[in-house]
């Protein structure tokens, strides 16, 4: 199991001539678990610090503040061999496939570097584990391993970058908005082959979106945390959340989403104040939310709400007028 205790991450922004260097809290205070079996999506729009969460949780980054622990053993303060460990215990599936893979590499070479440099085969084993891998993610050993990254498709990449993380026999994955950057028509295909993967092999799953129709999709029976400006301010099982979600921030999201013309309605639209969210105007004091909620009065200007248990016992929400709020229903 990996824990997240009251982890945080500060960045020290560059100053420049115009202005004094300044500090960017791009997480506060998170605690999460993830198990092996479990999918969680965390949501939110760019700039929230969803990305910098799972760096953390993937080793690429340490935090500011607060442990990770993986199994009992706390990570962070870990000596540098545990690190490699944990490497191998948790991959990150990043956003983009063009950047992720050496384009002056084939892609047997590719694969096979992570195989052979963590002992995994012997090298008389390594084409029948490629093609393995391969066809885990819908490939065909024969038209692929011999290429270079750009004579494949956007789709093939997106798969090759997912076979290559399977590749130290990792216990848990991190998917950063893995499937953005390919088309439409592909997108449900890959997802349903990572469900299918991380069921086949017991893998934990954390899948990071801005969109909460595939954190819907990827999360079903699992978990869905929203986060805005660094800290998570509602989360619990995905169907409860999607039922009755709480937090003004988590039902603008939702009422976002396109509906389906003569199969819903939408019942009610919960609308910010305004779209742009300046990480420059984050508020000292108070609730992060309240120069964008429509709710917003003068406690949230100057008390910070708590995450804290609502209706359902995991069902946690941060604010002071967390309510539910039908959104989409059914059409008659």
């Amino acid at each position: 199991m990996i824990e997240l205790k009251h982890v945080s991450k500060t960045f020290v922004m560059k100053k420049s001539r115009a202005s004094a260097r300044r500090l960017l809290h791009a997480v506060q205070d998170v605690n999460l678990s993830l198990s092996q079996g479990k999918f969680i999506a965390v949501v939110g729009e760019s700039g929230c610090g969803k990305s910098t969460l799972g760096r953390m949780v993937s080793g690429l980054i340490p935090p500011s503040a607060g442990d990770i622990v993986i199994d009992g053993k706390t990570m962070t303060q870990a000596p540098r061999h545990a690190w490699k460990k944990w490497a191998q215990l948790v991959q990150l599936i990043p956003q983009d496939p063009y950047a992720a893979l050496n384009p002056v590499r084939t892609i047997k070479t590719s694969l096979a570097e992570p195989l052979l440099y963590h002992h995994k085969i012997r090298r008389g084993e390594l084409n029948q584990r490629l093609e393995s891998l391969l066809d885990m993610v819908g490939l065909d050993a024969g038209n692929v391993l011999e290429k270079f990254p750009h004579q494949l498709s956007g789709g093939q990449r997106q798969r090759l970058v997912v076979a290559r993380a399977l590749t130290v026999d990792p216990q848990y994955l991190v998917a950063d908005e893995s499937v953005s950057m390919v088309d439409v028509s592909l997108r449900l295909e890959i997802l349903e082959s990572m469900k299918q993967i991380s069921r086949q092999r017991q893998l934990g799953l954390m899948f990071i979106t801005h969109d909460f129709r595939v954190a819907r999709y990827i999360a079903q029976g699992g978990e869905i945390v929203v986060m805005y400006l660094g800290r998570v301010i509602e989360r619990g099982p995905t169907e409860e959340i999607l039922r009755s979600p709480q937090h003004p921030y988590a039902q603008s999201l939702i009422s976002a989403v396109p509906i389906l013309e003569g199969r819903e309605r939408r019942l009610e639209e919960i609308v910010p104040r305004n779209y742009e969210l300046s990480v420059d105007g984050v508020p000292e004091h108070g609730c992060p939310f309240q120069p964008r909620c429509p709710f917003a009065t003068e406690k949230c200007v100057k008390e910070s709400p708590e995450l804290r248990g609502v209706d359902h016992p995991e069902h946690l929400v941060a604010c002071h007028y967390a309510e539910p709020r039908k959104l989409i229903a059914a059409a008659n």
